[in-house]
C-alpha cells in the first residue's frame, strides 16, 4: 500500500510514524517544504500540557470530555515517544514538570481557572501538588505581579519542537519505506469519487492508494479545490520569542492559566542557555508571515513582569511565527471524507503537538479498518458546525475574556462606572452581532467573534 501525506508538520510526521508502527506494510510519501512555512509548531513551546490548559468551563459537554480523554492519553504516551525519538544524549531539550501560576496580573478569571485545574486534577487523580511560588526555580516576577498560589503538575512537560521535528524527520528518513518530497501540493486528480493522483507545485506528480491532508492552517485551500463540504479553517497567528542567557534558564515550564482568549504567558526551557517565552494569538482569514510589534511588546513585558524581571538582560535570539489551524467551530477535523481514499487530520488549534501520538495513531488505525473510539465520529471533517455554547454563555464568556485581556494590557478604569459601561457596550455589540447572523439558539465562540463580524463565517452554516 502507498500512502501520501500532505504536510510535514507534527501531525504529518507522527502519522507517518504511526504507519511504521503498524503491522501493515506501506510505502509512505511525505509532501511538504523543508523549512515548513507557517507551521504551527514553529511558534510552539511546545508545552505538553493537559490539565494546565483547562478553564472552569472546559469540560462542560461530552465532546469536551472526549477531547480531554485524548489529551490525557497523550500525556501518558509522550515518555515512550521521547525514548524512541530523542533518547538521553540526543541533544533534544525536553522534560516534565509544569508550574502553574495564579498571579495578580489580571482579574478573577485567573482565580476561577486555577481553581478549576486543581479540582479537575483531584477528579482525575492527576499527580500534582501545591507549591509556594518562591520555591519555583528561577522565578523572579515584578513584586506587583507575583503569584500568590502555584501548582506543580508533575507529568506535564515540554520539548523544543524544532529539535524534536528534526530528530523525528531524521528517524523517518532513515527508513527505506519513507520518502520526503520538498514541495507543496498544487492540485488533485479525482475520478469517480477517488483521488488518482496529485500534482506538485514544481511540476511533479504523486500517485497513492490513500491520501492524508495534514497541512495545518492551509487545509481549506486544498479542501476547497476538492469541493468538500467542510467548514473553513482559519490562521491562528501565534508568536513566541527565543532568548539567550545562561543566568535565567528555567528548569521547568512556568506558565499562567489560560486567559484573555489565549493560553496566558509562559516560559519554557529551550536549551542549555535558551528560554522560550510565549505566546500571542489572533485569528486571521489570511496567513501572516511576520509578528506584530504590539504582540512582541506585550509578550516581552508580560514575561518580565510575571515570570522573571531579569529577562531584560537576556539576548533576543529569534521571533517565531506560526499559524495555529483554527476551525469555524474550534473543534478538530479528524477522519475520512466523502472521497473514497482521502483522510484529514487537522484543525487542532494549539493542541496538535501534544495530541499527536494519540490522534495520529488512531487515524492510521481507522485507515486500516481497525476499531477506534466511536466518539471520533463527532469530529468528522464534513460535519455540520458544532455549537455547544448557548447564546448567553457565549456572550458572557466573550465579555469576561475581553475584560480579562484588557487588565492584562494595563487597563486601569477610572473610579467611576467605566468598567460597567464597557461591559454594557460589549454586550450590546455582541447581542447585535448574534442577531445579525441568526444566532438565537446558539452562541459564537469568543475567539471567532471577528470572523463572524466580518462575514468570514456565514451564520447560516
Amino acid at each position: 500500500m502507498k500512502v501520501a501525506i500532505v504536510g510535514n508538520g507534527i501531525l504529518g510526521l507522527m502519522t507517518a510514524r504511526a504507519w511504521l508502527h503498524s503491522k501493515l506494510d506501506a510505502e509512505i510519501v511525505i509532501i511538504g517544504r523543508q523549512h515548513r512555512p507557517g507551521s504551527a509548531t514553529r511558534a510552539a513551546a511546545a508545552m505538553l500540557n493537559s490539565f494546565a490548559e483547562l478553564e472552569h468551563d472546559s469540560l462542560a459537554t461530552p465532546l469536551d470530555r472526549f477531547k480531554f480523554d485524548l489529551s490525557r492519553a497523550a500525556t501518558s504516551a509522550w515518555p515512550s515517544v521521547f525514548e524512541e525519538v530523542c533518547p538521553r544524549g540526543s541533544g533534544v531539550t525536553h522534560g516534565f514538570g509544569t508550574f502553574l501560576l495564579n498571579n495578580s496580573a489580571t482579574d478573577s478569571l485567573d482565580d476561577d481557572n486555577f481553581n478549576a485545574v486543581r479540582a479537575f486534577a483531584a477528579e482525575y487523580a492527576e499527580p500534582c501538588e501545591d507549591i509556594a511560588p518562591r520555591d519555583i526555580p528561577n522565578y523572579h516576577p515584578d513584586p506587583r505581579y507575583r503569584a500568590l498560589r502555584a501548582l506543580l503538575l508533575k507529568r506535564e512537560g515540554w520539548v523544543n519542537p524544532k529539535q524534536f521535528l528534526d530528530a523525528l524527520q531524521a528517524r523517518l528518513a532513515g527508513d527505506k519505506r519513507i520518502s520526503l518530497v520538498d514541495d507543496h501540493l498544487a492540485s488533485f486528480d479525482v475520478v469517480a469519487g477517488r483521488i488518482v493522483g496529485a500534482t506538485l507545485e514544481k511540476g511533479g506528480r504523486v500517485g497513492a492508494d490513500a491520501f492524508v491532508l495534514a497541512n495545518g492552517a492551509n487545509l481549506s485551500r486544498l479542501a476547497g479545490e476538492l469541493e468538500l463540504p467542510m467548514q473553513r479553517v482559519f490562521y491562528g497567528i501565534g508568536m513566541s520569542i527565543e532568548m539567550q542567557s545562561a543566568e535565567n534558564v528555567h528548569t521547568h515550564c512556568v506558565r499562567t492559566t489560560n486567559r484573555g482568549l489565549a493560553c496566558g504567558v509562559y516560559s519554557v526551557p529551550y536549551g542549555p542557555d535558551r528560554t522560550l517565552i510565549g505566546a500571542s494569538n489572533y485569528i486571521s482569514p489570511t496567513p501572516c508571515d511576520h509578528a506584530h510589534t504590539g504582540s512582541a511588546y506585550v509578550l516581552l513585558k508580560a514575561a518580565m513582569d510575571q515570570i522573571n524581571s531579569k529577562f531584560y538582560r537576556a539576548n533576543l535570539v529569534d521571533i517565531n511565527v506560526g499559524w495555529r489551524p483554527t476551525t469555524s467551530d474550534t473543534y478538530p477535523l479528524i477522519g475520512k471524507t466523502s472521497l473514497d481514499n482521502l483522510w484529514i487530520i487537522g484543525g487542532t488549534k494549539r493542541d496538535g503537538f501534544h495530541l499527536s501520538p494519540v490522534i495520529c495513531g488512531d487515524l492510521v488505525a481507522a485507515m486500516q479498518g481497525r476499531e477506534v473510539d466511536p466518539r471520533y465520529s463527532a469530529l468528522a471533517p464534513e460535519r455540520a458546525l458544532i455549537r455547544n455554547l448557548t447564546r448567553e454563555e457565549a456572550i458572557s464568556k466573550t465579555i469576561r475574556h475581553h475584560v480579562n485581556a484588557a487588565f492584562q494590557h494595563d487597563f486601569a478604569p477610572a473610579r467611576n462606572r467605566m468598567l460597567e459601561q464597557m461591559q454594557r457596550d460589549l454586550r450590546a455589540k455582541l447581542e447585535a452581532l448574534h442577531d445579525s447572523v441568526g444566532a438565537r439558539q446558539w452562541g459564537i465562540p469568543p475567539e471567532l467573534v471577528d470572523m463572524y463580524r466580518y462575514k468570514h463565517i456565514p451564520g447560516s452554516l
